[in-house]
């Protein structure tokens, strides 16, 4: 009994799996996973044991003014020293007198739309345990977020209505957006592990309280498993936090979804350290001809230009449109290779998706071509003679 509200207790199936709600009071868990339960000899005790991805305190419909969130192994704040710095004041004891500074580590904030910003927090001891001279593994929360409205923290009652709330699910959307985003950065998945979301109020005692919070269990790679990010130490990081909310509205979009949900997944098997040439270049294979759909045709908005690329992607088994799609891009020198041969229709499109994109300079036709024939070796027998250091090359 918890409250007011007696918590239903789900009664176990043989399998020991129940996905029934626990309910009690302002707390829930949607799809608990029930492993087993217990039964107290002196009186009417039981306890239930499991897992679950979502624990919810109050309703994720309640709403605040202000989301704190805590995300782990965030070794891109650590890779990157282009970040506003921390200062810790240090005090004397038992008074407010000042007695010196010293760096307290370091943070990055950038506005989301016209109201909300986003703030990431990450002290020294965090920066030193993401030190790889410490050979640190597994996952530690490194850093505070915040979600909020003001630059000036400082609220006063008689402005309370004019700030913006709202709910737990709406700040979970977007910093579930914040997650892809930043793991991009990161060489990894990360994403909050906890959010609490608070209320001010016109109680001078109590001018803030928690009115929601929800732990959760998203993917983490653990630190010596994280791949070779491209943020490094002159990485401007705020700079790149102003690109979110360009990519929200990306996400907002199912296919662009879809295709960051894959072409990351790819991205980390052909960036992580220790990977053999097959797997990196067949990994970069597939992020790239997904992207390359998505950006060429999903993207493009002149109707004529997108029909050109569409005879791309669609000249299997259909002679028509295999000659059509021969007649319109198998006549530019732009895709001869020194051979006088053309590129395939995967070349031309891996072609027209690096030139889209400003990688005009690795346009070269017989480069293209050396990678295609690395990506068809690591799935089918050895076919082409090359070195395994000229097979990097072309990869990297």
């Amino acid at each position: 009994m918890l409250g007011n509200v007696q918590c239903n207790f789900p009664s176990l199936s043989l399998d020991s799996n129940t996905k029934n709600p626990l309910i009690g009071h302002c707390f829930s868990i949607e799809q608990p996973i029930c492993t087993g339960d217990s039964s107290s000899i002196v009186g009417p005790l039981r306890a239930i044991r499991g897992a679950t991805a979502q624990a919810v305190y109050g309703d994720m419909e309640d709403t605040a003014h202000i989301f704190i969130f805590y995300l782990p192994n965030t070794r891109f704040q650590y890779n990157s020293v282009r970040q506003e710095i921390l200062i810790k004041i240090l005090k004397e004891v038992g008074s407010d007198t000042e007695v010196g500074w010293d760096n307290g580590g370091r943070y990055v904030q950038s506005a989301i739309d016209n109201i909300w910003s986003i703030r990431l927090d990450i002290r020294t001891d965090a920066l030193n345990w993401l030190n790889p001279q410490n050979r640190n593994t597994g996952s530690l929360i490194t850093t505070v977020g915040t979600l909020y409205q003001l630059e000036d923290k400082s609220i006063e009652p008689e402005t309370l209505s004019e700030l913006q709330t709202i709910t737990l699910s709406n700040a979970l959307e977007h910093l579930k957006n914040l997650s892809y985003f930043l793991s991009y950065a990161n060489g990894g998945y990360i994403g909050p592990l906890f959010i609490e979301g608070y209320e001010y109020t016109q109680n001078r005692l109590h001018p803030i309280q928690t009115s929601c919070a929800v732990a959760l269990a998203f993917e983490t790679t653990p630190i010596e498993q994280l791949c070779s990010s491209w943020v490094t130490v002159d990485s401007d990081l705020k700079l790149y936090m102003e690109c979110f909310p360009a990519f929200e509205r990306m996400m907002q979009n199912l296919t662009w979804r879809e295709t960051i949900d894959f072409t990351l997944t790819q991205y980390f098997q052909a960036t992580r350290p220790g990977m053999p040439w097959q797997v990196v270049a067949s990994a970069t294979g597939a992020a790239l001809e997904r992207l390359s759909y998505t950006i060429l045709v999903e993207e493009e908005s002149d109707t004529n230009k997108k029909a050109d690329f569409e005879l791309l992607f669609d000249t299997f088994d259909k002679q028509g449109k295999r000659n059509r799609a021969d007649k319109r891009w198998k006549m530019d020198d732009e895709y001869k290779k020194t051979d006088g041969k053309y590129l395939s229709w995967t070349g031309i499109r891996l072609s027209l998706l690096l030139e889209r994109i400003g990688l005009v300079a690795d346009t070269n036709p017989d480069n293209i071509q050396s990678f295609l024939n690395i990506r068809n070796d690591a799935v089918h027998p050895r076919v082409s003679i090359m070195t395994i250091e000229q097979r990097w090359k072309f990869i990297k």
